[in-house]
């Protein structure tokens, strides 16, 4: 199984995003565990799945046996295997395209790389670099679908191309850095570039000063939603209790009414607000569970449970002969649902095998913020507009 070295370092590139701009986070969070999650252990497996297609691939190792073991995994899935051989062919798209710029371009696989003498203590696992002709190419695989990740100023990608740079440059000329992360169940693929220089600069003069104040834990809090969202102390930072109880101690034009401004204010911060109520709850609750902490007016108590059955063939049985028919005591069969059976099959090949038979209705109007990707709704007052030019061209 694939292993995540930078897990454990307290500077690791995975939370570069965070303690870059909320510097004092990194040792405020140090030493509270992360429970994980289901959503991780898929993606290191998924993770896992990719790395075994790519040195299949490119070291030709038989990863029959190991292959059989994760696909046993409960979390497996058709799917899951359909995006990571989309990822091994776009890595082999890259190697290809590498091709056309020397004779012998270099892959690596899950490189361990370090990036001591900017971030102490600091290093990491590059999914997957390839090396030709002056290009170093850092391709960095993503299973998470909850929110799309882009390249350009990612200081993950920047860390992950410095650490790949100071592991090769000592044996290979390279002028540019590609940073690539490739999302498969997001469709995307996000690239920026940067020259050595331009990385190194920007290690000297930004990663270094700054990765310093973070590992002395001094600085300035920042708290906001990007650099709070996965910060293992949030639930319990006073900054972000400060941040996220700023719109309620906002001095509102009129006691009485908000303006729509005002309103647009409370939706922009209402999605972070919310989590951060969440995680204070989960927080408090694991607490008082494993650790016996008692929170002046709360209290544990069992949880609803809903009745099951301890055996069912003898249900049946008993219900049998008692005269009920097996239409009475049985369900109908039933298709899995369609998230489900994509999961089960595979997407694309659901797709090809049924797809005409699935339709999408229209969904219900819903408020979301202007950076969604989905078009706006006509409003009722353009329809309304619309459907008077209609009938005047009509007439």
């Amino acid at each position: 199984m694939r292993t995540m070295p930078d897990r454990h370092a307290i500077l690791g590139p995975s939370g570069a995003h965070r303690w870059l701009i909320c510097t004092p986070s990194a040792r405020l969070e140090y030493g509270i565990p992360d429970s994980g999650s289901t959503y991780a252990k898929e993606g290191t497996l998924a993770h896992h799945i990719g790395e075994l297609l790519l040195r299949k691939r490119w070291q030709n190792e038989d990863i029959t046996a190991v292959m059989e073991q994760a696909q046993a995994d409960p979390l497996y899935s058709g799917s899951m295997k359909e995006h990571m051989e989309g990822y091994a062919d776009f890595v082999e798209e890259r190697m290809a395209e590498a091709a056309t710029r020397c004779a012998d371009p270099r892959i690596f696989i899950e490189q361990t790389i370090r990036f001591d003498e900017y971030v102490p203590e600091a290093f990491g696992t590059a999914d997957c670099l390839i090396l030709s002709d002056g290009l170093l190419d850092v391709i960095d695989l993503k299973y998470g679908k909850g929110v799309s990740v882009q390249a350009e100023g990612n200081p993950q990608m920047r860390m992950y191309g410095l650490g790949c740079y100071l592991a090769l440059s000592w044996a290979y000329e390279i002028d540019e850095i590609r940073m690539t992360i490739y999302q498969p169940r997001l469709d995307s693929v996000s690239v920026a570039t940067m020259t050595a220089k331009e990385l190194l600069d920007w290690a000297e003069n930004y990663l270094k000063p700054r990765a310093a104040l973070a590992w002395e834990g001094k600085g300035e809090f920042c708290p906001n939603e990007e650099a709070c969202r996965w910060c293992r102390a949030a639930p319990i930072c006073r900054a972000n209790r400060d941040y996220q109880l700023e719109i309620a101690r906002h001095e509102f034009t009129d006691p009485a009414l908000l303006t729509d401004e005002e309103v647009a204010e409370v939706l922009t911060r209402r999605a972070a607000f919310k989590a951060w109520v969440d995680s204070v709850h989960d927080y408090a609750e694991k607490s008082a569970i494993n650790l016996g902490v008692h929170y002046p007016g709360f209290k544990l108590v069992e949880g609803k449970s809903n009745r099951k059955y301890t055996d069912e063939e003898a249900i049946a049985k008993v219900l049998r002969k008692a005269g009920y028919k097996v239409a009475d005591i049985y369900k109908p069969r039933e298709l899995l649902g369609l998230t489900a059976m994509e999961k089960m099959v595979g997407k694309k090949k659901f797709g090809e095998l049924a797809g005409e038979y699935v339709i999408k209705p229209t969904g219900a109007p819903a408020l979301v913020a202007e950076s969604d990707r989905r078009p706006a709704l006509n409003s009722p007052a353009k329809a309304a507009e619309d459907f008077d030019d209609d009938f005047k061209e009509e007439n």
